[in-house]
């Protein structure tokens, strides 16, 4: 029986993680291609060989939306914003949840071990392991669990703040494999190993960088790691030790409902007058502004003449980008080097609009006004900081 209800939370955990990267807060670059999919005008279409093999890849890339999802967009913008509100909502609180569960039935520990090199290096408690595995596929979920650990004592911020970080890193991994089959045909594979060689680097290097940073300042700290770390027990209000529960008593679900309430309630408090503000900068058009205006601030020098219609396009989706660079990579204008690295380059430049568009909402409802404004900016200045640099050891090597 016990078997039996960890498979249907796992399969839970699942679902919810396919349902992130569909919600416009939990899948960046992706949720940003779809949206911008019925934007026709800023569309570029193919013109050579890799162009039209990009260009098809485009189109078999578009799944065949539910009747749902095709209900809701065309639900006028203040009632569809609302719908998306009350699945961010719903996603915060399946997060705390799946956390408390986990906690409360005793498998943290468990499955601490499948993350045991980060929560080492780090000098994080294993109640960091569950959301880590989570990022994979829902980085709102990630944090919601991340949250609500926090506010039961099983982390402090040090460690809160240390795995959000880790956690937006992990979050990308799910949306990398995208694009390099279409890339692999249209570039060659050389280009696509270089271009998310770079990438994964990048990644990689952020991971190990705030880790190592976390460690040192526990170290300098001279924080208490014991009480972090006790395997299979959880802690009443009243202090007291409380024993594994049967996992489909009422008893078990009355604890994790109890622990995990006043964290639902103080993240919903946060998240409507967030969203709200962000729908209301999208409706006024804040967002399509600086996706213009930023491309033509940071023109490089170094960069070929051909980046001023390929990284404006790239602001759109990266499809519409590669596709762009593959047009002058056909004309014999722009060599493949050259393309890949004002894809970089470009991503660098446009990225951080869409990331803090779909992602800010999140880290705003469940860190709070100021820490939750501070994380989202730190991770992306840290993104944007490792990938020119991985992008200047590509340059040199290549």
């Amino acid at each position: 029986m016990r078997r039996t209800l960890l498979l249907l939370l796992i399969l839970l955990t699942l679902g919810l993680g396919s349902m992130g990267h569909v919600c416009p807060v939990a899948a960046m670059e992706h949720a940003a291609t779809a949206e911008v999919a019925t934007s026709k005008p800023d569309k570029i279409r193919a013109e050579g060989e890799r162009g039209r093999a990009l260009e098809q890849a485009r189109r078999q890339d578009k799944s065949r939306p539910s009747a749902y999802s095709s209900w809701k967009r065309k639900l006028p913008f203040w009632p569809q914003k609302a719908v998306l509100l009350v699945e961010l909502g719903f996603v915060i609180a399946a997060g705390i949840l799946i956390g408390q569960v986990l906690e409360v039935a005793g498998w943290i520990s468990a499955l601490s071990v499948l993350a045991w090199p980060l929560i080492r290096l780090g000098r994080l408690p294993r109640a960091a392991a569950p959301a880590f595995i989570m990022a994979f596929q829902s980085g709102a979920v990630a944090n919601s669990m991340l949250v609500s650990y926090r506010d039961e004592g099983a982390i402090n911020n040090r460690h809160l703040y240390t795995s959000v970080l880790v956690v937006s890193c992990i979050s990308l991994f799910a949306h990398l494999p995208t694009f390099i089959v279409p890339l692999g045909f249209a570039f060659g594979w050389m280009a696509t190993g270089a271009l998310f060689g770079v990438r994964l680097a990048a990644i990689g290097l952020e991971i190990m960088l705030v880790l190592m940073v976390s460690s040192w300042l526990s170290q300098r700290w001279n924080e208490d790691r014991a009480g972090f770390n006790v395997p299979g027990q959880t802690v009443a209000d009243n202090g007291k030790t409380l024993q594994r529960s049967a996992f489909a008593s009422v008893e078990f679900w009355k604890r994790v409902w109890k622990r995990s309430r006043r964290t639902i309630r103080r993240l919903l408090l946060y998240v409507v007058p967030t969203f709200a503000a962000m729908a209301l900068l999208e409706q006024c058009k804040v967002f399509e502004y600086l996706a213009a205006w930023l491309p033509s601030v940071f023109q490089p020098g170094f960069l070929p003449p051909q980046a001023v219609a390929i990284i404006p396009a790239q602001a759109v989706n990266m499809y519409n980008g590669a596709i762009a660079a593959a047009n002058f990579v056909d004309a014999g204008s722009l060599s493949i080097k050259q393309a890949v690295t004002v894809i970089l380059l470009g991503s660098v430049i446009t990225a951080p609009i869409r990331t803090l568009r779909h992602a800010l909402p999140t880290y705003l409802a469940t860190l709070g006004a100021r820490p939750g404004l501070v994380m989202a900016v730190s991770a992306q200045v840290l993104r944007v900081c490792f990938v020119l640099f991985c992008t200047w050891v590509m340059i040199v090597v290549w």
